[in-house]
């Protein structure tokens, strides 16, 4: 078993008692030679991890891929037999050896005392305990901050939590509620946003101010000089509540504000504009391969015999029944094409082998689709799969009819 050199050196801190940094998710897979939270490599780093009687916390598979993780030792780790973590050989996935050396750095910097962890007040703890109480019920404060509590699920709910948009985690601009409405207005300009949180501090909401909340109050003629004069109800969300959870609210109001649950900070707000963006990452993958998939069919129609599909019936699986287009697999596809006569059918003027080698990178790309990795697709596999779907039309259009 091949073991990262930082997460082996990282252990041995800890066995020692010495105190580390968090790392980033993102940091985290890099060390283990990767871009995204496949299956195949979440397992790989569970079972280093395992063996090295290391945790994360949260967990690294459902936290936010730019959020930070604490690497701890499990309760019960056992000790690692000595030699056991020493580099052997691995297979590189999904990064570029620069960029793990440039990790490697990075965690080297890392493996230093940690930075304090915020420290909460005894009326934040007491909010706190609660929140987690509640399952599901709004909460209005004396502020007039309409919040959604949720009890805390286990870290490794596979559930998509609204705490994993990158907005949920990005800076906040904000404004303070004795600030002129001209700032508000000045910077929701700026930054073409429909509404800003009125907030003291990285925990007390105020409210919010928004266009809305401004046209209502000219409209009816009520003077409007200080943000607290257009205020209206803040709508927050547990980070750990789920994307459906938000929804209704966001489709209401156009927002919610999310806040970490245990430190109660609000970390970021997601818009009707990011759950739009959102749904298209989810989204495009299966629509772009609905669509290459359609496109192999219409090539393949007619001109599949029984025989065809025989060929395809394998010694390991020998009594499985292929008796039309529909029962095949995406590698079948591919091994269809492969084959001298069936290629010879087709009376295609193109080459076979960068055919069914782009192929072959769209049947990974499914692999990981149809697995429902938590990462969205890089800007290479959203390319590879459109230049697929571009191409197979154009191959549909010149197949003889």
């Amino acid at each position: 078993m091949w073991i990262p050199k930082e997460i082996g050196k990282m252990a041995t801190y800890l066995k020692e008692g010495r105190r580390i940094r968090r790392v980033t998710v993102r940091q985290l897979l890099r060390m283990f030679k990767a871009e995204r939270r496949g299956m195949n490599k979440v397992q790989d780093i569970r079972t280093t991890l395992d063996a090295l009687g290391l945790e994360t916390d949260p967990d690294f598979e459902s936290a936010w891929i730019d959020s930070r993780v604490r690497i701890r030792l499990k309760t019960d780790a056992s000790p690692v037999a000595e030699g056991e973590h020493e580099e052997t050989d691995v297979e590189e996935d999904g990064v570029d050896e620069s960029e793990v050396e440039e990790t490697v750095d990075e965690v080297e910097a890392a493996l230093l005392v940690e930075e304090p962890e915020h420290t909460a007040t005894a009326v934040q703890v007491a909010a706190e305990i609660a929140t987690d109480a509640v399952k599901l019920s709004p909460i209005t404060s004396t502020e007039g901050v309409v919040e959604t509590a949720l009890s805390e699920k286990a870290p490794t709910d596979p559930t998509f939590r609204i705490g994993n948009f990158p907005a949920a985690n990005k800076k906040l601009v904000t404004v303070g509620p004795d600030d002129p409405v001209s700032k508000a207005v000045t910077k929701m300009m700026q930054s073409d946003f429909s509404q800003l949180p009125i907030m003291q501090g990285e925990r007390d909401v105020k409210g919010v101010i928004s266009w809305r909340s401004i046209g209502a109050r000219y409209a009816l003629g009520v003077s409007c000089e200080k943000v607290k004069d257009a205020r209206e109800d803040a709508q927050v969300i547990d980070a750990n509540g789920t994307l459906f959870d938000a929804i209704p609210t966001i489709v209401k109001h156009g927002y919610v504000l999310v806040r970490n649950q245990k430190d109660r900070r609000i970390t970021g707000i997601v818009t009707a504009s990011d759950l739009s963006l959102q749904f298209q990452q989810l989204a495009e993958p299966f629509i772009l391969l609905r669509e290459i998939e359609l496109h192999i069919r219409r090539l393949l129609k007619d001109k599949v015999s029984p025989a065809d599909l025989a060929s395809l019936v394998t010694p390991d699986l020998p009594n499985k029944k292929l008796d039309s287009l529909a029962d095949l697999s995406f590698g079948e596809y591919i091994r269809l094409f492969q084959h001298p006569d069936f290629w010879e059918k087709l009376s295609l003027k193109i080459d076979k082998t960068c055919l069914t080698d782009q192929l072959e990178e769209v049947r990974k790309i499914r692999n990981d689709v149809m697995h429902f990795d938590p990462d969205p697709m890089t800007s290479k596999q959203q390319e590879t799969l459109k230049d697929a779907a571009k191409f197979m039309q154009q191959l549909f259009e010149l197949l003889p009819s």
